[in-house]
């Protein structure tokens, strides 16, 4: 493994901050990607998330290693619109 490869897998990952549950879900990780679209859904938590998101997201997904499934994202963007409405219709 090259020092360069090493490198890349450190440090902060915008998209991971601003992304957190569609990025995982894309990459691989399904499960933890709606746990966080879950939590997003969530006022405030939504920065935790993001905040994990973008200290983690380089260490623990296989960026440019495996193909991105937008399929995963679609789920994950439904049940982030699922519980944000529910949340609304809780708080009005």
């Amino acid at each position: 493994m090259s020092e360069n490869q090493v490198e890349e897998k450190k440090g902060w990952s915008w998209l991971g901050f601003f992304f957190a549950p569609y990025y995982y879900a894309g990459y691989g990780n399904l499960q933890k990607g709606i746990i966080f679209a879950v939590l997003a859904g969530v006022p405030f938590v939504a920065l935790i998330v993001g905040i994990y998101g973008g200290l983690k997201a380089k260490q623990e997904l296989p960026v440019k290693q495996q193909e991105f499934q937008w399929k995963n994202v679609g789920i994950t963007v439904v049940i982030n619109f699922i519980v944000l409405v529910t949340i609304q219709l809780i708080l009005a």
